[in-house]
């Protein structure tokens, strides 16, 4: 029977080093992935190395996991099937982005990759990189909130076996 603490310590460690970075872009990421991933552990392993949310922030935190949550599947699977109805966010009934109001646009675009990420809504990944990538954001700092995205979803996994 193998150590599971031992097999999660890479990922713990790649977590902990990525959450040094405690900027809002990070936060958001990290909350994203913890909230899309539903694990008390992963949580708990956030809110050990980063700062709460503040409502607000919050606030864009959920509306990304939300938004993503209906997005990441309903966009993947129209690339499988021939429908001639709906294939938009307005199909959807979703407010435009700027009625959403978020703090910090680029932060919500990050907390979207790594849902997006974790989902395997790689439409929506791919959309979301693209909206980052055109307002300037370095691809080591999109990097960052895929790899905090990665480990999330393998902890959560992780977090599941028993000790």
């Amino acid at each position: 029977m193998s150590n599971v603490n031992e097999s999660r310590a890479d990922q713990v460690a790649l977590l902990k080093n990525l959450l040094k970075t405690n900027n809002r872009a990070v936060s958001y990421a990290a909350w994203a992935a913890a909230f899309t991933t539903g694990s008390t552990y992963v949580r708990d392993l956030v809110a050990n190395e980063i700062d709460a949310l503040s409502e607000l922030e919050k606030r864009d935190v959920e509306f990304a996991v939300a938004r993503m949550g209906v997005t990441n599947p309903y966009f993947v699977a129209r690339q499988f099937v021939s429908v001639g109805a709906g294939g938009s966010l307005e199909a959807l009934n979703f407010r435009g982005f700027p009625q959403l109001d978020v703090q910090d646009d680029a932060a919500y675009h990050h907390a979207c990759v790594a849902v997006s990420l974790i989902n395997g809504g790689y439409v929506c990944l791919r959309s979301h990189v693209t909206q980052l990538q055109a307002a300037g954001v370095s691809d080591q700092d999109i990097d960052v909130t895929m790899r905090i995205a990665a480990a999330c979803h393998s902890l959560k996994i992780l977090g599941t076996l028993p000790e």
